[in-house]
């Protein structure tokens, strides 16, 4: 079963007020969390543009002094001229070798230890000299070569993109290579060879080295074919590079989310010269982990806020709002009844209007109730007694008339010399007067029944054989409470008109038993039966009693203007009576056949069940 939630007022202002600080810091919060996080993700792009340029820009510069240690050859005279001679004997092609060799053993490698492989060669000879026990990889065909060929047809260096050789075992490194054809001092037309340099990216390594990054980040450099040549971090998934499309490339600081999920900030910068891709990456959540933390300690601070703010609103509120509260509790009391409260008026405020409203409230309904009881009093107790004239009216009304068919029974069986049968007839009607002496009272049903024997056994007396009678009462209705007189005067009629106006044996049957609304008493006899236009009327007669309002002055005027049919002033005596008494849920049933008899039901409320 859902049960309901009834908070107090000032339960929910307080909870308002809450929510309402709470909603509004935390928005706060959050507005200021995203305006400093474009900030930061701002300056940092800035920032690691600056720093990757520059970086870029170093690169560049150790490109051209490699660029420029290819022109040493044109400081050695003897190494051009050892190049512009043609040896014709293996001992000057010995002292040529050597000559070569030292100048690139002493002048080309010991400066720069990044240096792998140095060659000089034109169309006849090559001279080398390599730290690595491997040569180039086209050593054999480098005529073939097209940096070979495109450095005869020109006189600018050539650069050779990073490509992957083998330099100290078995696994490849990335190799850049610089080609400059070397031309004779005296004709600038003649080449007399080509000079070739390998380096490893040691150097580069190093400058890349020196570029500090926030937490989490990295630095990635790549060739034309976007492979990793250098990065300083071995966290990057190596798929990271499928990301990078050229629409992406064209700008900076866009974000991007590897295979693991982590989320970066990127930069590029590509070097003219080289072709090289520099890349720095920002981890995001790094960038924005002290953020988050300043948030954290934010909203840990706003919920203590709101604690103290809960704690002191619910002090002021209660305080504020007590004299609402002592109005509360106080108008309980008046939905109990209790009209005698009073609240005390403590501000002049409009709580104190309200509690002087309040007071002034209670006491008009406490004047109105009085008042109003005082009404319902005196209407009451003119009801009552208006119904208690009628009812002794109507009973008095009775009397005369159970007397009359007695006596007239008695005088009868004197006349006809029937003494026994008189004795008889006046011990029962000693005893029927016995009974009936409290006819304007209520008495047991058991009570009327003995009244009805009584009546029986002098009409019996009267009537003898002609008249028989049957009674079946069940025992459980025996002190149940009626109006003296209710079932003896339809007895009464049965006899009359069922003895007297008819030849045949009259039988006469009482029945009293439960039913589902009540209990009800039927009484049945076999005579001529009422024809159906009396019958008619005598409905209507009951059912117009039964329709009457409960007005004094009413009632006096429809029981002047009606006049029952004859014969059934008995009934409507009862009709009336029992309604009186009863109420509208008392109803009477008239069934009549002619020539076989007549029934009447009362059918008294079950309230009136147990005496």
């Amino acid at each position: 079963m859902k049960r309901n939630i009834h908070l107090t007022f000032t339960t929910k202002l307080v909870a308002m007020i809450c929510l309402f600080h709470i909603a509004a810091i935390s928005a706060v919060s959050y507005l200021n969390y995203q305006r400093y996080s474009r900030q930061v993700t701002g300056q940092t792009i800035a920032q690691t543009q600056q720093i990757i340029e520059q970086t870029g820009s170093n690169i560049n510069v150790y490109l051209n002094e490699l660029n420029r240690l290819t022109l040493a050859p044109y400081y050695d005279d003897d190494v051009l001229h050892s190049l512009e001679l043609s040896p014709r004997s293996p001992e000057e092609q010995l002292s040529v070798s050597r000559t070569i060799g030292d100048f690139l053993a002493s002048a080309m490698t010991l400066p720069r230890d990044e240096i792998l492989r140095v060659y000089i060669m034109n169309d006849k000879n090559i001279y080398s000299y390599t730290r690595t026990p491997y040569e180039m990889e086209d050593f054999e065909r480098y005529q073939e070569s097209d940096w070979y060929r495109q450095a005869l047809s020109q006189t600018k260096p050539i650069y050779i993109p990073p490509h992957l050789e083998k330099a100290f075992g078995s696994r490849k490194i990335p190799v850049f290579s610089v080609v400059r054809p070397i031309r004779s001092k005296k004709d600038n037309t003649q080449i007399l060879g080509v000079i070739k340099v390998d380096a490893d990216y040691s150097g580069i390594r190093k400058i890349c080295d020196r570029v500090e990054l926030e937490k989490g980040g990295a630095l990635i450099i790549t060739n034309d074919e976007n492979q990793i040549i250098y990065q300083t971090s071995e966290q990057i998934s190596p798929d990271f590079l499928s990301f990078l499309t050229p629409s992406k490339m064209a700008g900076n600081g866009h974000f991007f989310t590897d295979s693991d999920g982590e989320k970066y900030i990127w930069n590029h910068y590509t070097i003219a010269s080289s072709g090289l891709k520099i890349i720095a990456l920002n981890s995001y959540g790094e960038l924005m982990k002290p953020m988050r933390e300043n948030m954290q300690k934010t909203i840990l601070l706003t919920t203590a806020c709101v604690m103290v703010s809960i704690a002191f609103f619910t002090f002021f509120i209660r305080r504020f709002l007590s004299p609402l509260t002592t109005i509360v509790q106080l108008m309980r009391k008046v939905e109990d009844g209790d009209l005698s409260v009073q609240a005390p008026v403590q501000t002049q405020d409009e709580i104190g209007y309200l509690t002087l409203s309040f007071n002034r409230m209670v006491n008009n309904l406490r004047r109105f109730v009085l008042k109003n009881t005082q009404l319902v009093k005196e209407v009451y107790e003119t009801r009552y007694l208006y119904k208690e004239s009628q009812y002794n009216a109507l009973c008095s009304q009775i009397k005369p008339h159970f007397m009359y068919n007695t006596l007239n029974t008695i005088s009868l069986l004197v006349k006809c010399g029937e003494s026994q049968s008189a004795v008889r007839a006046i011990e029962a009607f000693s005893s029927y007067l016995g009974g009936i002496m409290n006819v304007d009272k209520e008495i047991s049903l058991q009570n009327e029944i003995q009244i009805c024997l009584d009546y029986l056994s002098i009409m019996q007396l009267r009537y003898e054989d002609k008249l028989t009678y049957h009674m079946e009462i069940d025992p459980t209705l025996y002190h149940c409470q009626i109006p003296s007189l209710s079932v003896q005067p339809l007895v009464e009629n049965a006899i009359k008109h069922g003895c007297e106006k008819s030849r045949n044996a009259a039988h006469i049957e009482i029945l009293a038993r439960p039913e589902s609304a009540g209990y009800l008493i039927q009484v049945t006899d076999n005579g001529p039966g009422i024809l159906p236009e009396k019958l008619r009327q005598i409905n209507e007669q009951i059912c117009t009693v039964s329709a009457l309002p409960k007005n004094p002055a009413h009632d006096r005027h429809n029981a002047e203007d009606s006049t029952p049919p004859q014969g059934s002033i008995g009934l409507i005596n009862i009709c009336k009576r029992l309604l009186l008494k009863f109420g509208e849920d008392t109803r009477i049933n008239i069934a009549s056949d002619c020539g076989r008899g007549t029934t009447v039901i009362l059918h008294i409320p079950d309230k009136q069940i147990g005496g």
